[in-house]
């Protein structure tokens, strides 16, 4: 999976560095960074790949991509928080913005910077072993509270697997225990080896150890069915309300004028109106989801609340 999303993403590279199309927006910046707090080849850097070639494509400027994947988003974030807020630098990143800030990893909340879109949702599922007691997310519960401490979930602390561990032991009343089992491909190995229990974990990953009979999708972490992945079952249909999708989110430097705003959005007018940009996205696994500067907003204070309420803040 990780081959095959750096290799989309060195295709993806050479298109962003490629000569512009003519712009179709007066877009303030003839050059725009976009930083990512992320290392190339994984989800975050192949969003910020595609939706900077449709982004230079639509407003004439050259368009980098920067990785910054130090200190957890938080030499990133620094960058930019301390740019010229004139539109020629961006941000992307998830909700790890909310979770590294309120666990004490960064001083940066999403509140320090311009929320401008939204571009894509990358779906993940709560997954265990296939020989599992458990099918669904309430037997799963049911089971905990029947065996309290004896269901351990796996996740990354101060990422957002962590509320999404968080999320399903809230949902059995707290009977099951949360640890860190690292990154995703650590989660998959300890489940695997017995270590713990439950993890989640991407919907390209669960197809393939689903496939092989390795391991049973509980549900994907969303109210809406993943179509890259329809025959799972969502959280919702199984009456749980927990819907935390990874939603890659655009920003701009604190301060960012209204006419810059302006420009933004209505570039990002011209990319939504363009079919390459959702085939592009749909290609890479994630499913489009384009807001524009006050609608990400609004979401982003749903996710911050949602955030909160599963760390206890």
């Amino acid at each position: 999976m990780k081959r095959a999303l750096a290799a989309a993403a060195v295709a993806v590279a050479g298109l962003v560095t490629a000569g512009a199309a003519p712009a179709a927006v007066d877009y303030p910046a003839d050059s725009v960074r976009i930083f990512v707090p992320a290392s190339a080849g994984g989800s975050t850097d192949m969003d910020a790949r595609i939706f900077g070639e449709y982004f230079q494509k639509h407003s004439g400027a050259s368009v980098a991509i920067i990785n910054q994947p130090a200190g957890g988003g938080v030499v990133a974030a620094q960058t930019v928080v301390t740019s010229p807020a004139d539109g020629s630098v961006l941000y992307i990143w998830h909700a790890a913005v909310h979770t590294t800030n309120l666990s004490g990893q960064s001083p940066f909340a999403y509140t320090d910077l311009t929320p401008l879109a939204t571009v894509a949702e990358y779906n993940d599922v709560y997954a265990v072993r296939a020989d599992a007691p458990y099918a669904t997310l309430p037997e799963l519960a049911d089971y905990a509270r029947a065996h309290p401490g004896e269901v351990t979930i796996g996740s990354q602390f101060g990422g957002t697997t962590q509320i999404k561990g968080n999320a399903i032991n809230a949902l059995a009343g707290g009977a099951m225990r949360v640890v860190d089992a690292g990154g995703e491909a650590d989660r998959i190995i300890a489940l695997l080896g017995e270590q713990v229990d439950v993890i989640s974990m991407s919907v390209a990953n669960a197809k393939q150890y689903a496939a092989d009979g390795r391991i049973k999708v509980l549900a994907v972490i969303n109210a809406r069915p993943d179509p890259f992945a329809p025959d799972f079952p969502t959280t919702a249909s199984q009456g749980v309300d927990i819907s935390f999708p990874l939603v890659f989110t655009v920003y701009g430097p604190p301060g960012m004028d209204a006419a810059t705003q302006a420009a933004f959005e209505a570039v990002l007018e011209a990319m939504k109106a363009d079919p390459g940009l959702a085939e592009a996205l749909t290609n890479a696994s994630q499913v489009p989801a384009l807001r524009g500067p006050a609608e990400t907003g609004e979401y982003l204070a749903g996710e911050l609340e949602f955030v909160k309420s599963m760390m206890g803040k």
